[in-house]
């Protein structure tokens, strides 16, 4: 007996969104790191905004090429160096949040 061909269903066209969504909320955290580093003259805040959002530009182009890669096959993986970059993003993305924030209660 043939086991029947798995459906994924909607499975990677939510991961697709994720990916894009996720690259929106990076770049909008990067303009908000950058703003506060730009009025504040810290170039470190501003030069850790500038990163960011080229890790969202980065993301966003990884997530379209992941689009057109799941269309010819929805079994495609995402490589673990692609999510060791995320990871990393979020964690600059948190740490740059948090800087913003201190900097501003400091008046």
């Amino acid at each position: 007996m043939t086991a029947a061909p798995r459906d994924p269903g909607l499975q990677p066209e939510r991961t697709l969104l994720a990916w894009s969504r996720t690259a929106l909320v990076l770049a909008a955290d990067a303009l908000l790191v950058l703003r506060t580093g730009y009025v504040r003259g810290l170039p470190g805040l501003a030069a850790l905004g500038g990163v960011l959002a080229v890790a969202a530009v980065g993301l966003y182009a990884h997530g379209v090429r992941r689009r057109s890669a799941v269309e010819h096959s929805p079994h495609v993986t995402a490589s673990r160096w692609w999510m060791r970059g995320l990871t990393l993003a979020v964690v600059l993305a948190a740490g740059g949040s948090a800087w913003s924030v201190l900097v501003n209660r400091g008046g």
